[in-house]
């Protein structure tokens, strides 16, 4: 047992580094599923199964191909049906609505309207979904078409490139000083119908690739990554129109709520990705034992799904025209205590914009780093099964939805300040830090304490981000270069780099220093994050205090009416 053992580790570490590059993700929040020491362990046991006298090397075709099914189960008429009825309905909407008709959930008056913001909160839940779909069988499918354990990585990874390009040549084609809704409208719709388009090519390139030759299956290999790439591209260039849009329809009284909203969603498709798959799996296999090629086109079938929804969502409900949103000044107990951060002199709103910039590069690095370690440490470490490990894993993305419901009713009915909210949630992910560390009285129980404080970061990190969010977005200035264009950019920027980087970093901290060495690493970025968000609340502080003293002084300098008419009589005389 301990030979085989010693024969599957140089698997189990190539493995661990080829997922370094698998988790990179498209925006901040939340993303992927956990499954891939599963899949190595899976795959290490099918080597042992087979040749027990063949030495464990890189995850090849030679060694591993062999081992996969062949049987594939092609996409049934129903499907294409399905398919068809669908993109009957969506182009006979969208004519109806060419021809001058609102669209149909689609509300003129109220611009910011429930089933808009629906619309938005979908688009981000779908692009984590994306990822998270793809992961379980990616490595699988690299090696049925004969390629490395290290290529499943690179296919998972590099549309990521894509998006970063997308991002960057969407931000010229709208503009909020001169906004253009119906083009926006459009260029939303034809992108993410390109996307519908791209995924169903691919479904249906991988049911046929099941039963090319080897040859074929390498090159073709590397054009499917191309198509995957476009589809991402596509899916990201109308972005930053789309943020455009909701900054322009949603009041700034309600940008954090909404924000936190938009986090939960992402944080959902953390949860929703790997249990679609599963089901999805399980409705496609049924007790067989399928080829990984034609899974993968199941799983992009699954992604269609999404998009149509999305695709739906977008048509139904985004408007043809809207009037940007005249937030009230009504006056509370709170303005007089705390500034919005559009209240904010000019300098003071740069610098909430730069600070928030900071923080999307320093909270999706801590956010990353759990997603890719707690599987690797509860499994190798603490000797959980993979079972219980991805069961176990749900507990932290279960904690996350309730923390972030519970504070977006806080923050709805103001029971608490924002800032106070921002800046409590950031020291309870702090805090959260110091169980990371192995302590000599955990015993046993490292693995418990490790899920608690994963649940406690992971938790209030999604709080305070969506917080930011909502700041920067309020303190963005129209026509400056601190605008909400320019912030969105800068923040999908900062969040897929840091998720990038993290994973490949992270398990190679705890590789060569283990647990203490990877919790000190976690400490040192949320001690910067939270000194990031102790100077962002500080400034809405002292502009709070700024504006009663002016309003005090303001006061004080007023004449009475006595003072007044005295002043008349002497000037008469």
């Amino acid at each position: 047992m301990m030979g085989r053992l010693l024969r599957l580790l140089p698997g189990l570490c190539l493995g661990l580094l080829a997922d370094g590059t698998a988790k990179a993700c498209v925006d901040d929040a939340v993303c992927g599923s956990t499954s891939w020491l599963q899949e190595t362990y899976t795959l290490g046991s099918r080597l042992a199964t087979e040749s027990e006298s063949k030495q464990a090397g890189p995850l090849t075709d030679e060694l591993y191909a062999e081992g996969f099914s062949a049987v594939t189960v092609p996409i049934g008429p129903g499907v294409i049906l399905s398919i068809v009825v669908f993109i009957l309905l969506l182009t006979a909407h969208e004519a109806f609505v060419a021809a001058g008709a609102k669209p149909l959930l689609a509300n003129h008056e109220k611009p910011n309207s429930i089933p808009l913001q629906c619309t938005f909160a979908i688009y981000w839940l779908l692009m984590m979904v994306n990822l998270s779909m793809l992961v379980p069988v990616s490595l699988d499918y690299a090696l049925a078409m004969g390629q490395s354990a290290t290529a499943s990585g690179v296919f998972l990874s590099a549309p990521t490139v894509f998006a970063l390009l997308g991002s960057m040549l969407g931000k010229p084609l709208t503009s909020e000083v001169n906004w253009d809704q119906p083009f926006a409208r459009h260029l939303y719709l034809g992108c993410q119908g390109l996307a519908f388009s791209g995924n169903l090519i691919l479904a249906f390139l991988m049911q046929a690739a099941s039963h090319w030759n080897d040859a074929t299956r390498k090159t073709c290999f590397w054009c499917f990554l191309l198509v995957n790439g476009a589809n991402q591209f596509f899916q990201i260039l109308p972005s930053i129109g789309l943020q455009t849009m909701w900054n322009i329809v949603t009041p700034n009284s309600q940008k954090t709520l909404w924000s936190m909203i938009t986090v939960a969603c992402r944080n959902s498709g953390f949860i929703v990705g790997p249990v679609c798959f599963a089901a999805l799996s399980f409705t496609v296999r049924r007790g067989r034992d399928i080829s990984p090629i034609s899974m993968m086109g199941w799983s992009f079938v699954g992604l269609a799904m999404f998009q149509a929804l999305v695709l739906t969502t977008a048509s139904l409900c985004l408007p043809t025209v809207v009037t940007p949103v005249e937030d009230g000044k009504a006056a509370t107990e709170d303005q007089e205590v705390e500034l919005s951060p559009e209240d904010l002199q000019p300098e003071s709103r740069q610098d909430i914009v730069r600070n928030i910039i900071a923080y999307s590069y320093e909270r999706p690095f801590t956010v990353a780093a759990i997603e890719v370690s707690t599987m690797m440490l509860l499994e190798v470490q603490y000797g959980w099964s993979a079972e219980f490990c991805g069961a176990s894993f749900m507990s932290v993305g279960a904690a996350t939805m309730a923390a972030t419901i519970i504070s977006t009713v806080v923050v709805s009915r103001k029971w608490i300040r924002e800032s106070w909210l921002f800046l409590g949630s950031t020291l309870v992910s702090l805090s959260g830090v110091f169980l990371l560390f192995d302590w000599p009285f955990y015993g046993v129980s490292g693995g418990g304490f490790l899920l608690l404080a994963d649940s406690l970061v992971y938790a209030f990190s999604g709080i305070s981000m969506g917080i930011a969010q909502g700041w920067a977005t309020r303190a963005a200035m129209k026509g400056t270069t601190y605008d909400i264009q320019t912030f969105r950019v800068q923040n999908i920027a900062g969040v897929q780099i840091s998720r990038f980087l993290a994973p490949i970093f992270t398990r190679f901290v705890l590789d060569f220093g283990g647990r203490n060495l990877y919790a000190l690493v976690q400490l040192v970025m949320c001690t910067m994050g939270a000194y990031t968000v102790w100077r962002t609340v500080s400034l809405v502080w002292q502009g709070a205090r700024h504006g009663q003293e002016a309003k005090k002084n303001a006061n004080n300098n007023e004449p009475t009416p006595n003072t007044c008419q005295g002043k008349e009589r002497d000037e008469s005389t």
